[in-house]
């Protein structure tokens, strides 16, 4: 079964997402996951706005809060994650999830761009690392594919959809026109880029860049037409801005006080607009308390992301069908799987039975009389499963069966299944999902 467990900007505050962002790495908590939940398979999004575990695993009644608890913990006492504000979804539920969340449905910039390019990446990355499996990297593949049709097919991008025009916009707001405002940016990853792009494009310049390392910095640079510092220059580099945008992944405050209280020193009546758009934040929240300073975080962008979401509002109805009709496409192609693996043990199973017959029938008659038991055992055992299969292979299309599957398993003790699901898909790895989306 398809599971998730996590949450979001919607449910839970900016110090509780930063506690998840500074507790255990991927590489430490997936493991810690797959033991705790009995899981085949983990995927974890880990973003900005929100933390997600995507995980293969039985259906059992205590997974829910199971699955809650290990997220808690990995938040850590210090992050005040509430377990109530953590969600959890199986099956139909958690593949529609993801497939909103792909198409910009559940982001705090409805419609924004940089979330599809995370889910087309968490996949591959668990792989790598030991952790994913194929019928998670069939999901994620699918609901990258989902994304790109609703921001095709529909308006559900237009306007502003990126937290980069967001930040823009933001500083905008406070100091007017951009043009020729002195922008200086921390970080030097996608963010980084597509913020300084969007500043650019309304005027912000000249652009200056510090990086941890210097290299991508100078990237960055190049590619704005601004330079790259090194931390000697830090002092001069914040004096001389307008606008600061901190856009790295360092697990602690990258711009205190200090630092902007000597960018703030003789500068007379030239405001200086701050936006944080880290997890955990690169700046101290007291300089929003700095004289002169007006600090923007993550969750601050959201009176920006107020004014313009009436532009695509109007699209959600239409995305929300294009979610739902590749979730069925999925699900449709995914129980196909999983009703394949079944009937496949039950063929087994029985094979298996007709043997041990065979080999017990072998000492009680003649060679000539054994091949006539051996083709009756064959006829006796699929005309005992021609039902049972005929039954399965509905339930794979009618909701009201959902269970019949595991009364099949019980009936004939045959393991969970998660194992032969997982081969079953494997196995179908040649041929692409059916589905609405095309590329």
């Amino acid at each position: 079964m398809i599971q998730v467990v996590g949450t979001n900007h919607k449910q839970t505050p900016l110090d509780a997402r930063e506690g998840i962002a500074r507790g255990p790495s991927a590489s430490d908590f997936l493991p810690r996951a797959k033991e705790a939940l009995g899981a085949r398979e983990c995927v974890l999004l880990l973003t900005c706005n929100r933390v997600e575990l995507y995980y293969v695993a039985p259906d059992d009644p205590w997974q829910s809060e199971a699955a809650k608890r290990l997220l808690c913990d990995a938040a850590g006492s210090q992050s005040r994650l509430d377990p109530d504000s953590v969600y959890h979804h199986t099956g139909d539920e958690a593949i529609v999830h993801l497939f909103s969340v792909a198409s910009g449905l559940d982001s705090m910039v409805l419609g924004e761009h940089e979330i599809l390019g995370q889910v087309k990446a968490a996949a591959p990355e668990a792989l790598e690392a030991g952790f994913g499996g194929p019928i998670l990297k069939r999901l994620f593949d699918h609901a990258a594919r989902t994304g790109k049709r609703a921001r095709r097919e529909t308006a559900i991008s237009s306007g502003i959809f990126s937290v980069g025009q967001c930040a823009a916009r933001a500083a905008q707001g406070v100091l007017g026109s951009l043009q020729g405002k002195h922008l200086f940016v921390f970080g030097a990853g996608r963010i980084a880029q597509v913020t300084a792009k969007h500043m650019a494009a309304l005027g912000a310049g000249p652009i200056t860049v510090f990086s941890r390392t210097f290299a991508r910095a100078q990237e960055l640079a190049e590619a704005s037409h601004g330079r790259a510092i090194t931390a000697i220059d830090l002092p001069e580099a914040l004096a001389d801005s307008d606008i600061v945008v901190g856009c790295t992944a360092a697990p602690h405050h990258v711009v205190t006080t200090h630092h902007i209280q000597g960018a703030m020193h003789d500068r007379g009546e030239r405001p200086l607009v701050v936006v944080d758009l880290g997890v955990p934040r690169n700046v101290d929240p007291a300089v929003g308390e700095l004289p002169g300073v007006r600090l923007f975080n993550i969750d601050d962008l959201e009176c920006v992301v107020a004014e313009h979401v009436g532009e695509r509002e109007s699209e959600i109805a239409r995305v929300r069908e294009i979610v739902r009709e590749e979730a069925t496409a999925f699900q449709r192609w995914y129980e196909g799987t999983r009703v394949n693996a079944l009937i496949s043990e039950l063929r087994a199973k029985a094979e298996q039975a007709r043997q041990e017959c065979l080999g017990l029938a072998a000492r009680q008659v003649s060679e000539t009389d054994l091949e006539t038991v051996g083709y009756l055992l064959d006829l006796l055992a699929r005309k005992l499963l021609h039902h049972p299969i005929a039954a399965v292979r509905e339930a794979a299309i009618d909701p009201s069966a959902d269970d019949l599957a595991a009364v099949v398993r019980t009936l004939f003790a045959l393991p969970d299944g998660t194992e032969a699901e997982t081969e079953a898909v494997a196995g179908a790895s040649a041929a692409e999902s059916p589905g609405v989306a095309q590329e």
